[in-house]
């Protein structure tokens, strides 16, 4: 009874603080238009859309008509030598907003499932412990204040070597907006990272219920029956089987915002190298600020590498996970196992096998993994050689 409790006890904080946790994540994507004002955790902590207050509304209405009134003051404030990278900016904001919009039921059912996933696995009575894996809020709070710092940080020290001075505070609010450093790189990379991180808790977590079991799915006096042997066995693949019902949800809600996020950094990129090196209108202002200011938009460009690889990483070490079970599955020797236990394994192996085929992707276009590094290392160092070197390559 008292491992019931410490396990009903783990799982309840996992589901708290999730909730604790999310709500800072459901704030900055409400702010910047990833998710509408009007959704709301209600008082069973589900996400939730309030139609029946207009003030939701109001506020949803109002906030793209500022939006839209900044994309207009950014768009004529430039001399024309800087319209393709202004326009490269805007483009990118509005192609992750409306990719947001188009996919945010998806995005609102993918977190639900999350929700509702933890009170199953409350519900899952079990005589033992798994270790809490879940990050705690003060981690959490951790990563988010040392973002939101360095993202301040950032602008000031980039605002203050740029070749002109912004001098209003509609200006400033639409270049903390639209240039960089991107406030949706933070937030589409933040929120990514955090969900998918709860996914791989998950998984963990099922992997350690698998690993109570007992040798050899043996039945054992008093504790192990064949039924609860067989109970739990299914009750883990039902699971298994909704958290990739989840990573689907993942790809349909965050996979066009991931595909945005990807197409317009790396054209950014290019472009931005592009004009620093070539372009006569840069190399003419060749000031010290300038030339700092330049040197800080490459780095930033680093920095948004950093931040798409953190995703791969996060979706690599989910499908590690995930297919851990194959090899304690594969442990059993499934002509000694009796009927009902031969049966749930055999399922088993089956589901995962077809569930490995849903890779997390971008929209369908590319799959996010480690090749996807590999891909674009090739590519660049291919860029990167000179004519001569690709002739002795080859």
């Amino acid at each position: 009874m008292t491992i019931k409790l410490l396990f009903w006890k783990q799982s309840t904080e996992m589901m708290t603080v999730f909730h604790i946790t999310l709500r800072p994540i459901l704030i900055v994507c409400k702010c910047i238009g990833l998710i509408d004002i009007s959704y709301t955790l209600n008082r069973t902590g589900i996400l939730v859309k309030n139609i029946t207050s207009k003030c939701y509304l109001f506020l949803e209405i109002s906030r793209m008509i500022v939006l839209l009134i900044f994309t207009c003051v950014y768009a004529l404030q430039f001399k024309p030598h800087w319209f393709v990278l202004q326009w490269l900016n805007i483009l990118k904001f509005w192609i992750i907003i409306i990719a947001a919009k188009l996919s945010m039921k998806w995005i609102i059912r993918f977190i639900n499932g999350i929700i509702e996933f933890d009170r199953k696995i409350i519900r899952l009575s079990t005589h033992f412990s798994t270790p809490q894996r879940s990050w705690t809020k003060k981690h959490w709070n951790t990563i988010f204040i040392s973002l939101f710092v360095y993202f301040i940080v950032y602008k000031i020290v980039y605002y203050y070597f740029l070749p002109f001075k912004i001098e209003s505070i509609v200006v400033l609010t639409t270049h903390a907006i639209f240039a960089i450093p991107f406030i949706l790189d933070y937030a589409v990379t933040l929120s990514s990272c955090f969900f998918l991180q709860n996914i791989y808790v998950r998984f963990q977590m099922l992997n350690d219920l698998w690993k109570c079991l007992p040798d050899g799915l043996a039945a054992t006096s008093g504790q192990w029956t064949h039924i609860k042997i067989v109970d739990l066995m299914e009750n883990t693949r039902l699971l298994h089987s909704e958290l990739c019902d989840l990573l689907k949800m993942f790809t349909f809600g965050y996979g066009p915002l991931l595909l945005g996020l990807y197409v317009t950094s790396y054209i950014n990129l290019l472009s931005s190298v592009y004009f620093i090196v070539n372009s006569e209108v840069f190399s003419s202002l060749r000031s010290t600020k300038n030339i700092r200011a330049q040197i800080l938009s490459l780095i930033l460009h680093v920095q948004i590498v950093m931040f798409l690889f953190s995703i791969v990483v996060f979706v690599s070490s989910i499908n590690e996970k995930r297919l851990k079970m194959i090899s304690y599955l594969r442990l059993y020797r499934i002509s000694n196992l009796q009927l009902d236990k031969r049966r749930q394994i055999k399922m088993f192996l089956n589901q995962i096998l077809a569930c490995d085929s849903d890779q997390i992707s971008a929209f369908g276009f590319f799959d996010i993994n480690l090749n996807l590094v590999t891909s674009w290392n090739n590519h660049i160092d291919t860029d990167e050689r000179s004519p001569n070197d690709v002739e002795i390559y080859e």
